[in-house]
């Protein structure tokens, strides 16, 4: 009888599949056309965000953190380059799938909250998960437990104009989280919050974050958000100058 083993390709892997980074770009290149000129907004960005990554992305206006996030989440196309969100390809969809990618694993949070008026806040939130085609009773559990985790509970049955504007800006960022997308995309989301609200709005992200595993990208000019930062990428002309990670030591001054 043989004693040979058998080959290590015919052994069953027992790694496990690494998961994809969140999202990946990498020479993108990005210009608009204004009437015969055509301005560039992005020139060369290679960037790969780490799954539980808390990234502020930072520098002056038009220097294309608001571009690189429209990029990330499948709301445009690179002029060049190729960028990929949970491994897979954008250039390679349909419009119809980069909406199914939109809708089932990324979250999106605004400066100006877009809350649908009429709805309250619970019903704000459960609105992507009724999309998403959960029953009514798993919509609303889901919809009061993230309230609850942002400090809502009580105000779940407000309308918008109930609300304060940190509010409101916790309602969206409750609507984000709730269908427990892998990367969560936020353009200024304290920009139009005074200094106290921005910082409860930020240690309520970052705690999202470190308790579900969370990847969140965030632009921002504010330095006390940026002081909750875990990494730092600073774009400058379409072009990113530094990437920095963060720890206790580091961080600015609150």
């Amino acid at each position: 009888m043989s004693t040979e083993t058998a080959p290590d390709a015919a052994r069953p892997s027992t790694k496990k599949p690494v998961a994809a980074a969140p999202a990946i770009a990498t020479d993108v290149h990005k210009s608009f056309q204004l009437g015969t000129i055509e301005v560039p907004a992005l020139r060369g960005v290679s960037l790969t965000v780490h799954t539980g990554d808390f990234l502020a992305l930072v520098g002056p206006s038009g220097s294309g953190k608001t571009t690189l996030l429209n990029l990330f989440g499948a709301l445009d196309r690179p002029t060049s380059g190729k960028v990929e969100v949970l491994g897979r390809d954008l250039s390679t969809l349909s419009k119809g799938e980069r909406a199914r990618l939109r809708l089932e694993t990324l979250g999106f949070v605004f400066q100006a909250y877009n809350l649908v008026p009429v709805l309250t806040a619970a019903e704000n939130v459960e609105l992507i998960l009724e999309l998403q085609g959960l029953g009514a009773s798993e919509r609303r559990k889901r919809a009061l437990e993230v309230l609850g985790e942002l400090g809502l509970a009580e105000l779940a049955e407000r309308r918008p104009t109930e609300l304060s504007g940190g509010q409101q800006q916790r309602v969206a960022v409750a609507r984000a989280v709730a269908s427990r997308p892998r990367l969560v995309l936020a353009d200024e989301p304290t920009a139009n919050l005074d200094g106290k609200n921005a910082e409860q709005l930020m240690a309520l992200m970052r705690k999202l974050s470190t308790d579900h595993g969370t990847t969140f990208v965030f632009s921002t000019h504010d330095a006390r958000v940026i002081a909750h930062a875990s990494r730092v990428v600073t774009l400058e002309d379409g072009r990113v100058v530094s990437d920095s990670a963060l720890d206790s030591a580091t961080r600015p001054e609150r």
